[in-house]
C-alpha cells in the first residue's frame, strides 16, 4: 500500500512545492521586472524549476473525481500579457524541438509567454491544492503535476531555458526599446536578434 503522506511530504516533493510557488510568485509580479532583470531572474529560476521536477518521486492517483482548477482564463492571459509586454519583440523564439517536426522542417515560432504562462497554470493549480493539507488531493495533483511535466510542459520548460540563455549571452541589449514601428499587423520575426542567432546556429550545425 502507497505510503501518501511520505510521498507528498518527501523532501524531493516539500522542495519542488517551494521553488513552484517562488515561480508562480515570480510572474505574478512581473510587473516589478523590466526587461532585462526579467530575462536575469528567468534563466537561474527556470533551470532549478525543471531541476525539482525531473526528481519528482512516481506515484499514482487516489481520487476518483478531477483535481480542481484555480486559474481562470482571464487569470492566464492576464499573466501571458504581461510577459509578452516585457518581452516585447524578443518574446518569440524559433522552436527546435516539435511533435510536428515531420509535418515540414521542424522550426515553428513559438511565444516564450505563451510557454512560460502553461508552466505556471500547471504549478500554480499544484500549489492551491497543497493548501488544503489533505494528503490524497496533494497526493493527486502531484501525480498531475508530474504527468504533465513528462509529457507536455517540461520540454517547454528545456526550450524556453534555451531561449533565456540566447537572449542574455548574445550581446543584445536589453536595456533598449524596440524602436521599430510596425507597419501592419503581421509581424516579420526575420529581423528579430533571437530568430537571427538562432539560423545562424542553425547553420553552424
Amino acid at each position: 500500500m502507497m505510503d501518501t503522506k511520505n510521498i507528498v511530504y518527501s523532501r524531493n516533493v516539500v522542495e519542488f512545492v517551494t521553488v513552484a510557488r517562488e515561480f508562480c510568485a515570480f510572474l505574478e509580479n512581473v510587473k516589478a521586472h523590466n526587461r532585462k532583470s526579467f530575462i536575469n531572474a528567468s534563466h537561474k529560476l527556470l533551470p532549478l524549476l525543471y531541476y525539482k521536477a525531473s526528481v519528482l518521486p512516481e506515484t499514482e492517483p487516489l481520487l476518483d473525481e478531477e483535481n480542481e482548477k484555480f486559474v481562470t482564463e482571464d487569470y492566464y492571459f492576464d499573466i501571458q500579457n504581461n510577459i509578452k509586454q516585457i518581452l516585447g519583440p524578443h518574446d518569440d523564439f524559433l522552436e527546435i524541438y516539435d511533435p510536428r517536426a515531420d509535418e515540414g522542417e521542424g522550426q515553428y515560432t513559438v511565444s516564450i509567454a505563451e510557454y512560460v504562462s502553461d508552466i505556471w497554470q500547471d504549478l500554480k493549480n499544484l500549489t492551491m491544492l497543497y493548501q488544503t493539507g489533505n494528503a490524497e488531493v496533494m497526493n493527486d495533483a502531484l501525480w498531475e503535476c508530474r504527468t504533465n511535466f513528462k509529457e507536455y510542459w517540461g520540454i517547454r520548460l528545456a526550450n524556453t531555458i534555451r531561449a533565456m540563455h540566447i537572449l542574455l549571452f548574445s550581446g543584445i541589449d536589453l536595456d533598449k526599446e524596440d524602436e521599430l514601428k510596425e507597419e501592419s499587423n503581421e509581424i516579420d520575426t526575420s529581423n528579430w536578434f533571437i530568430t537571427k542567432r538562432q539560423n545562424d546556429l542553425n547553420r553552424e550545425i
